[in-house]
Formats: structure tokens, sequence, C-alpha cells
């Protein structure tokens, strides 16, 4: 007798055991799934769905969604290069699935994340900034229940995407500043909110920012010379002389992947040129 409810006992165990998993959305599944998302137990919230090729890597639930994370950030290294998604198939509340063809190519210079929404999932493509700012997205998908990535096979895209793929949170950035006087930091919030402005000989709408515009918001009143420091510790020198609108443009653009990329543009005849050029600012130094 004492067998039979000890064998009780822990089919009970197992099977509690598995209604927490369930509930935290921790399994990894088989991806035989409807993926029509389902409520949390004691919770009006749903959970939902994600796909690659067919395959259920997980589930996500608004709780999860506070820091507005980038959709790519939350799938495998081995698939985070947006250049490699063919198609982001995205089930809401609508009857038919909304389907994105090579936002790479279509969007090249948006990021996908994911935010919550009255207790539900929303898809938005951000411009960076207004990612880091919890701003607007330009294409979004609320009510979402299911996102399935079809990743594309022996095609090479993707391959020019830096490391491993997915992008830093733009608010988080930071900026050293050194200068005689001390040592201090341009945040991400405060980089952020700067009104951006058009690349050198465009019009329309902002995309980044003149380098002059940082060194004022750093503090920086005057200067003969500053050294640019990238992640990687390449480093780049400019004059005073670099500064001049007519002449030279330093600029920085906060790209796709989370990073200060900056550009030297100088004047050539009715255009622009690009010069020196560092992927992921991190330092401005004052030398004299």
């Amino acid at each position: 007798m004492w067998m039979r409810w000890l064998l009780v006992g822990l089919l009970a165990a197992a099977a509690a055991a598995c209604g927490k998993d369930a509930a935290t959305g921790t399994g990894s599944g088989s991806g035989s799934g409807s993926g029509s998302g389902s409520a949390i137990p004691g919770s009006t919230a749903r959970v939902v769905s994600l796909y690659v090729d067919g395959q259920l890597i997980g589930n996500i639930s608004p709780s999860e969604l506070a820091s507005w994370p980038r959709l790519d950030t939350l799938l495998p290294v081995a698939a985070r290069r947006i250049g490699q998604w063919d198609d982001v198939e995205l089930t809401g509340s609508d009857a038919k699935p909304t389907v994105l063809h090579r936002i790479s190519d279509q969007h090249p210079d948006l990021v996908p994340a994911l935010f919550e929404v009255n207790g539900d999932v929303s898809f938005g493509l951000f411009d960076p900034v207004e990612l880091g700012k919890r701003g607007t997205p330009q294409i979004r998908q609320d009510g979402l229940k299911a996102i399935r990535i079809k990743l594309a096979q022996n095609s090479g895209r993707g391959e020019h995407e830096q490391g491993g793929g997915g992008g830093a949170d733009p608010s988080q950035l930071s900026i050293a500043i050194k200068t005689p006087k001390g040592d201090s930091k341009l945040e991400g919030k405060t980089l952020l909110a700067i009104p951006r402005q058009p690349l050198p000989g465009e019009t329309g709408e902002g995309r980044g920012w003149p380098l002059q515009l940082l060194v004022d918001a750093a503090g920086i009143k005057n200067f003969d010379k500053l050294v640019l420091t990238d992640s990687e510790g390449l480093t780049l020198e400019l004059e005073k002389a670099d500064f001049d609108p007519a002449k030279s443009v330093p600029y920085v653009k906060l790209n796709r992947q989370g990073a200060l990329r900056f550009t030297l543009f100088k004047k050539q005849g009715a255009g622009w040129q690009k010069g020196g050029d560092l992927r992921g600012l991190v330092s401005i130094a004052v030398v004299k």
C-alpha cells in the first residue's frame, strides 16, 4: 500500500512542476503548438509564442517587456542577424497574420522591439533613437499571439552584420568625457533628448547629431584638439578647423546595432565626402 501512495505522490509532484514551467514560459517546446497565445494562470495577461523556422523557442509575457527588448536579442545567437530574416509573421488580433518580408532590406534603419500595452504584447519597428526614448514605432502590431521568423538559407544574407547580431539599448549609452579639468559622462538619455539634424547636404528629418552639439552638451567650451575613441580602442584626432561647417562637419549617428557611428564629412565641390570613421564612439578627450 505504501508503494501505491509513494507513486501517487511522485506523479502529483511531477504534474505540479510541469504546470509551473508552463506558467513561467520557460519550457523549450517542440514547435507543434498552435501559437494562439495563452493566459498566465491568475492573470489576464497573455504570453506570445516565439518561433524560428517552425520551432518553438520560448514564450514571452508582458511582465518581461519593461525594458522594451529588441526582438533579435530574444532569439538564439544563430538567429539574431536581422539580415538573415526572410519573413517575420505576426499573428495578432486580426484574422490574417501580418508578414514583413526582409525587413533589413525594406527598413534598413529600423529595429524590431517588443513592448507591453494594456496587458498584451505589441511589436514595433523603431527608429533606434525613438526606441531609446520609448517613442512611437513606424510599423506596429498590437495584441500579439505568435511571432514566426523564417531565416534565409545559404544566401549569405546578414553576414555583414557585426558580432553575433542583436543590439544595445540606446538609453544605456554613455560617452566618457575627458578634459584637463576632470572627467565626466554624457549619458544616453541626455544624448537622445538632443534634437537631431540632417546629414550634411541633406534636408528634412534629422538622422543624427553634428559632433559640436555633443561637445556643447558635455560642457566643453574651449579646445584646440579632440581625440575620439571607439569601442575597439581605435582613435581619431580632430582639430578646431574640422568644425568649420562650411568645410567640414564631424557627425554622429546611432546605428542599428545601438552604437554611435562617427563620420567626418568634408566639403568637395558642391557635395560632401566621407572622411574619418569610427564604428562605436565611446570617448571624447580634450587634448589641448
